[in-house]
């Protein structure tokens, strides 16, 4: 029995009208099966915000209300498409006359034309009745027969010969957890005794953890796992999983795109039998950059891996219209040309061209064609991320074509100059914008209180078709930049996890190091740095100047923030470095007053801190400290202690009453160092 259509209303009218509406399907669908959507400040108290989205991830709705009157988060919207289920229906609530954006005229323009979608206005003065299945339609715990291939898969893993994982892909309803689910079962069953499961988070294997006791006869479920006969399936934090390494007859990684290929790695290089599973066009858009970037790794470590796929939706109709609607709509399933339109590319048939927002929405297979190259060289291309190249006017896209085809793009956001007062309260660390990635990095974090006055424009993303990578076009696309750049900006700059190969790409491209993060990028695991290439005369004197900074930081910062990067990545950086001249001690002071007197952080601090203290300890300023305080700066500044220890030594509470008091040391200090100078 082929299972019913969902369907899409879009409601438009007066904001009392719409929730009215809302409130009469909301109370005709099932208590559990319902979900309502807003980020209105008044919104009803059973409502969700957008950022609440992925609590309905592995939820069968067959109602789902998105009020979309005030904010549409395309994310939001994405992610709650694939929990509705065959049979139901999505409410979107819309103003009469919604604010004009390219995004959503050209969601409105595709829903107009798809079936799944009917709009109802105000003017036609009805009360919308929904008709759902007289019946819910859960997961079948019946596996398919493509479930069934995937299963004997799974299984082989465990039984066949080691270090062979297996991969397994799929767009949103195919039952892939399920499967998992019924596979671990079976696995137990057969006499395992322990199958652990990781994934992004605990809601992720809802489904999976459902199959799975459904499976057992008797089995109890408690938050993190199932237990059955004295054998169980858990699940396991990811980082926690990496910290203990328990053992397994099988290891389960769930939506694996979402976990950082540095961990995905170490978990292929400590467990012998694995099962990666992941969304292919999921609302994140990670599916297909895994796939290519993973398989590398994959091919690296375990050559005899498997790979499978499924097609086949077990949770809404094979030809859903309302599944083909948000691949359009959100360009989930966007992909780049195909190789055998390129032929032989050749740097003379190569056109460049900074396209504007309204150029994008012209010609569709245009931008599928530009987004689809991001989707394969980023694993977090977000619908989001579509909406903000439509929507933002600060943000611009450049591509190079050739024959008409999109061979190579780059996304820009221009990062306009910051006022000397709140550039002052950024470098204090009082205040903090939103944008402006590198002017407020350089200011808090660089300590190069200058770097509030320039023009940026950030590459944010940049990616060539894989057919032509290699053969200097993402470096032929960074010249035009720069060529275009000229006299409207004083440095182009970009940010991205370190890597030694795109290291080394931007160093060729006459990038230069100027700042390292302080944390781990949440999908990579490394560390980002900032470059730089200054474009006027201006950006170039900035860049001097912070290239000494780095420079001169540079061996602290191996000592203390970056102890743990790798040999081969201190080697990429240090070349692009000049030699460090000596620092002078107001450079510095500027940097430990700020510390001191304002909310400047320990972290963007700590060499500027450690070269004061060091020509400070010795003086009769510092003596005058209590010993409390002098034992602080030694073992916080000097030493580079762990703060977890020096809370421990000293009885304090946390870090932020370590840092109170240490802020309170240094200013205690500095003023007696201002009375002995008098």
């Amino acid at each position: 029995m082929s299972l019913p259509q969902r369907q899409c209303l879009i409601l438009q009218g007066e904001h009392d009208w719409l929730i009215e509406q809302a409130q009469h399907a909301y109370q005709q669908a099932n208590e559990i099966q319902r979900c309502w959507l807003s980020d209105d400040a008044d919104r009803p108290e059973v409502a969700l915000s957008s950022k609440q989205a992925l609590q309905q991830l592995g939820r069968d709705n067959q109602l789902i209300i998105f009020d979309a009157q005030s904010t549409f988060s395309a994310n939001a919207f994405g992610s709650l498409i694939g929990s509705l289920q065959a049979g139901g229906y999505l409410l979107l609530l819309l103003p009469a006359k919604p604010a004009s954006t390219l995004w959503l005229e050209r969601f409105l323009q595709l829903a107009h034309s798809s079936s799944a979608v009917q709009f109802i206005e105000q003017r036609q003065q009805q009360t919308v009745e929904l008709t759902f299945p007289s019946t819910q339609t859960p997961n079948p715990i019946k596996a398919t027969d493509e479930q069934l291939e995937a299963i004997k898969a799974v299984l082989h893993v465990v039984k066949g010969h080691r270090r062979r994982p297996l991969v397994i892909h799929a767009d949103r309803g195919r039952g892939k957890s399920s499967l998992l689910g019924m596979a671990a079962a079976e696995l137990l069953k057969q006499g395992k005794k322990q199958i652990l499961v990781t994934a992004p988070s605990i809601r992720n294997c809802e489904t999976l953890f459902k199959h799975a006791k459904a499976g057992l006869e008797g089995a109890e479920q408690s938050a993190f796992a199932i237990t059955w006969q004295q054998t169980s399936i858990q699940f396991v934090a990811t980082d926690a999983l990496l910290a203990q390494l328990p053992k397994a007859d099988l290891l389960i990684v769930d939506e694996a795109a979402a976990i950082p290929a540095q961990l995905l790695e170490q978990m292929l290089q400590a467990y012998s039998r694995m099962v990666f599973a992941t969304t292919l066009h999921g609302y994140e858009g990670t599916g297909r950059g895994f796939a290519i970037r993973f398989k590398a790794t994959l091919d690296r470590l375990t050559p005899d891996w498997r790979s499978l796929s499924l097609t086949q939706p077990v949770r809404w109709a094979v030809d859903d219209k309302l599944e083909q609607f948000s691949f359009d709509a959100l360009l989930l399933n966007a992909e780049p040309c195909s190789d055998e339109v390129l032929g032989v590319v050749t740097t003379d048939k190569i056109q460049f061209e900074v396209m504007s927002q309204v150029s994008l929405t012209a010609d569709e297979n245009e931008l599928r064609e530009m987004f689809g190259l991001m989707v394969l060289a980023h694993y977090r291309t977000r619908p989001s991320d579509l909406q903000m190249l439509l929507d933002h006017d600060d943000v611009a896209v450049a591509v190079l074509r050739y024959e008409g085809h999109v061979v190579a793009s780059a996304w820009l956001v221009d990062e306009a100059p910051i006022d000397d007062e709140l550039a002052q309260q950024i470098f204090d660390g009082q205040r903090r914008l939103k944008g402006q990635l590198l002017p407020q990095s350089l200011l808090s974090h660089a300590g190069l209180p200058q770097a509030g006055q320039y023009r940026y424009q950030r590459v944010i993303r940049i990616a060539v078709h894989p057919a032509l990578q290699r053969q200097g076009l993402g470096q032929l696309l960074l010249d035009k930049l720069w060529q275009q750049a000229q006299g409207h900006y004083d440095l182009l700059g970009t940010s991205f996890a370190m890597e030694t190969a795109v290291n080394h790409f931007w160093l060729k491209s006459g990038y230069t190091p100027l700042r390292l993060g302080q944390h781990r990028d949440e999908v990579t695991g490394s560390i980002a740095v900032m470059m730089f290439k200054p474009v006027s005369e201006a950006g170039e004197e900035m860049l001097l100047s912070g290239q000494q900074q780095f420079a001169q930081a540079w061996p602290f910062l191996l000592l203390a923030q970056l102890k743990q990067l790798s040999a081969e990545l201190v080697l990429s950086l240090a070349q692009a470095l000049p030699t460090p001249q000596i620092k002078t001690a107001a450079e510095d002071q500027r940097q430990v007053e700020s510390f001191a007197h304002k909310q400047r952080a320990l972290e963007s601090s700590q060499f500027a801190l450690w070269q004061w203290l060091t020509m400070t300890f010795s003086s009769e300023s510092f003596r005058q400290l209590t010993q409390s305080q002098q034992q602080l700066l030694v073992m916080l500044i000097l030493q580079q202690r762990e703060m977890a220890e020096v809370c421990s030594l000293h009885e304090l509470h946390g870090r932020a009453e370590a840092i109170k008091l240490l802020r309170q040391a240094v200013s205690d200090c500095l003023s007696a160092s201002s009375v002995e100078t008098k």
